[in-house]
């Protein structure tokens, strides 16, 4: 069934709604004008379609859409009861405590650039630093909606929804940046400050309420059980925002999720004997590389598990097994990965290589592509590795072995 955001002529009946609001439209009238349209319109797709609407080039601005769900509110009868209350620990709740907590900060950051304002202390400029930087931990929150959220989003069909969210959560990303970089600056120029927290404070806000009012809500009707599950036990390896992680942990580890194709006993190696599957697990898993391979239809297949994933160089989870790997990536980087993928699988190149330096590690990675004898393509292989520790090697050849401790 083509998904209703996608519906051009309820998308337009939906906007002349929302415009209509805009102009002081009355709540009877509003009645009548969406009992027309959208009487047989599922809550989902009515989401979906303000999602759409909110970060597509439609003109709809968030009061539009503030006023919408006002009005919409006004006209329902729902009624929370008691298996909408959520437990504390679930990632909802936890995704909702992180937004409660920014609006705290940003209060707070607001208060500061005012005390600034009228009197440019040092004291006052140092914690309003503080706070500006305390709040980057907004990374976390949106890397666990990228990264968990989105893959299980697009197993559902709702592929687009979440690559318009993920491009306004990079413009985010963009205008916080530009804040930091402003206010390190010396002198300080508590003019320019505002103007660049300003811009970032309205988008930022405005994506606040977008997860609570359109996203959570979207993900709350769409996903099973089993996804909650899997985004509270994959959590941890991206970090928390301002709070700490639930102390309880409500998913079982994926080793305990049941497996459709289980591992045969053998796996036979051409040309150096063979392994069996558990010898070939221990051997992948203790290499010094972090290895994911992408198979021919450009789906994210397999990763091997050498360490916890918030140890990883580059996190991988469960979530993103089965995703294609275009979605696997920002918006603003799609076209270079694509570009990539295209040259290894026509053999324009057969691998590409890149490093970079992150968290005190220089970080090198290879993209190699995989063709089986017959000169069939199978996949792309990558491997991180840190390479920090060759650039420590000593200068003079080391042949033995290390003492043992006795």
């Amino acid at each position: 069934m083509l998904n209703m955001q996608f519906d051009i002529k309820r998308m337009s009946a939906l906007k002349e709604i929302l415009l209509y609001i805009r102009d002081g439209g009355s709540l009877e009238a509003f009645q009548i004008h969406y009992e027309q349209h959208f009487n047989d319109v599922r809550p989902l797709d009515l989401l979906l379609m303000q999602l759409e609407l909110i970060n597509g080039d439609y003109g709809v601005t968030m009061e539009d859409i503030k006023k919408f769900s006002s009005m919409h509110a006004q006209l329902s009868s729902q009624s929370l009861n008691e298996k909408d209350i959520l437990p504390a620990n679930h990632p909802v709740q936890i995704f909702k405590a992180e937004n409660t907590a920014f609006q705290v900060v940003l209060n707070q950051i607001q208060q500061l650039l005012q005390l600034l304002e009228e009197d440019s202390d040092q004291a006052i400029g140092d914690e309003l630093t503080e706070h500006i930087f305390h709040l980057g931990e907004f990374h976390n929150h949106y890397n666990r909606k990228e990264k968990l959220f989105f893959p299980i989003m697009e197993r559902y069909g709702h592929i687009a929804p979440a690559r318009t969210v993920w491009r306004k959560d990079d413009r985010i990303r963009a205008l916080y940046q530009a804040l930091k970089k402003q206010i390190v600056r010396v002198p300080l120029d508590v003019e320019r400050v505002r103007m660049r927290y300003t811009a970032f404070e309205k988008e930022f806000k405005e994506m606040i309420f977008q997860e609570e009012a359109i996203i959570l809500p979207i993900l709350q009707k769409v996903f099973s059980e089993a996804d909650w599950l899997a985004v509270a036990n994959e959590s941890d390896a991206f970090g928390y925002a301002l709070i700490d992680g639930p102390e309880e942990k409500c998913a079982p580890t994926f080793e305990e999720q049941t497996n459709d194709t289980p591992p045969a006993e053998n796996l036979v190696m051409g040309g150096g004997g063979y392994l069996t599957t558990k010898e070939a697990q221990l051997i992948l898993n203790n290499l010094p590389l972090e290895i994911t391979f992408v198979d021919k239809n450009d789906l994210f297949k397999y990763f091997n598990d050498i360490t916890d994933a918030s140890e990883m160089m580059l996190v991988r989870t469960p979530s993103s097994i089965g995703r294609n790997v275009a979605n696997c990536h920002p918006p603003k980087s799609l076209m270079k990965v694509m570009t990539i993928i295209r040259d290894l699988k026509t053999g324009r190149r057969t691998s590409e290589s890149m490093w970079f330096k992150m968290k005190g590690k220089y970080i090198h990675i290879t993209y190699k592509s995989l063709f089986n004898d017959k000169g069939e393509f199978l996949g792309i292989l990558e491997y991180v590795q840190d390479i920090q520790p060759f650039f420590e090697l000593p200068s003079e050849v080391k042949m033995g072995l290390s003492e043992l401790e006795k």
